[in-house]
């Protein structure tokens, strides 16, 4: 694109060059007017054009230069040839450039999307923990950590088929995800386990919140929810396994309960049964 303005800039000024050398070195007022509107695409080129002809225009009066009516179409078209080229170049560029960034940003998306349930996956899980995780220490603010598992998808898949029980993932999937703050995030870490981060959330609204989503669950379906609070030092990875010992131990106790992970990971707190009371484990 630039080329093809210099080229035309060039051609003119020689021909200018031979009627009016300074008119032809005052000519080059195109280059930068057209560099500086080529981001504006079509309109910006003819902008660019229309500048330069209103300054041809001042140079004409100040000079005292009698252009004549063929000077000026002459002038004219030849501006806004350079204009139209610069403008055509710049909206080609920007609309190649515009579908380069969306084409990226679907591929990031798909990438970090479960295809099952539109969830992010295990990749945007691992991303954002770390991310909250720095929150969380930095402005001191309390987090936990859910890990949620589908109760019995195997005895659905073998009664039902696997039709079915990606209907039941995804499904509550969608019904998990309306029982959430707008804070929480959500994802899907492979098969019927999915995780769930709960920033800047008290021990209570934590609770409060596995239940909704145990309350969730459609067809008649249970889960098992295993929460833990990060203790400000621990990694990320041995946050999610305490989450998930507790969850493991509600289901092998029946499922369909709340698992509350201790500081130790020797431990667990204690854990809810599907009526709610307390259980001992």
């Amino acid at each position: 694109m630039a080329r093809c303005v210099v080229l035309l800039v060039l051609i003119t000024i020689v021909r200018l060059a031979v009627s009016n050398p300074l008119e032809a070195f005052g000519f080059l007022y195109v280059i930068p007017i057209s560099m500086l509107a080529v981001e504006l695409g079509v309109r910006g080129g003819l902008l660019a054009a229309t500048g330069a002809l209103l300054l041809t225009v001042f140079w004409a009066v100040v000079q005292d230069v009698s252009l004549g009516i063929i000077g000026y179409l002459t002038r004219v078209g030849t501006f806004v040839a350079i204009g139209v080229i610069v403008g055509l170049q710049a909206h080609k560029r920007l609309k190649l450039q515009s579908e380069r960034e969306r084409l990226i940003h679907e591929l990031h998306s798909s990438a970090m999307r479960d295809q099952l349930t539109g969830l992010p996956n295990r990749r945007a899980w691992n991303e954002r923990v770390e991310r909250e995780l720095q929150r969380a220490r930095r402005f001191e603010q309390p987090l936990r950590v859910a890990v949620i598992d589908l109760d019995g998808l195997k005895q659905t898949n073998d009664r039902f088929g696997h039709e079915q029980g990606d209907r039941l993932i995804q499904r509550s999937a969608h019904a998990w995800s309306d029982a959430l703050r707008q804070s929480d995030f959500l994802a899907r870490l492979g098969g019927d386990e999915f995780a769930l981060l709960l920033p800047d959330c008290t021990a209570a609204v934590a609770e409060e919140i596995a239940r909704r989503m145990i309350d969730a669950v459609p067809f008649e379906k249970t889960c098992s929810v295993g929460v833990a609070t990060w203790d400000g030092n621990e990694a990320s990875y041995e946050l999610v396994h305490r989450a998930d010992q507790a969850m493991y131990t509600v289901k092998a106790g029946g499922g369909g309960g709340i698992g509350i992970a201790a500081t130790s990971q020797a431990s667990l707190v204690r854990a809810s049964s599907p009526s709610g009371g307390p259980v001992a484990v």
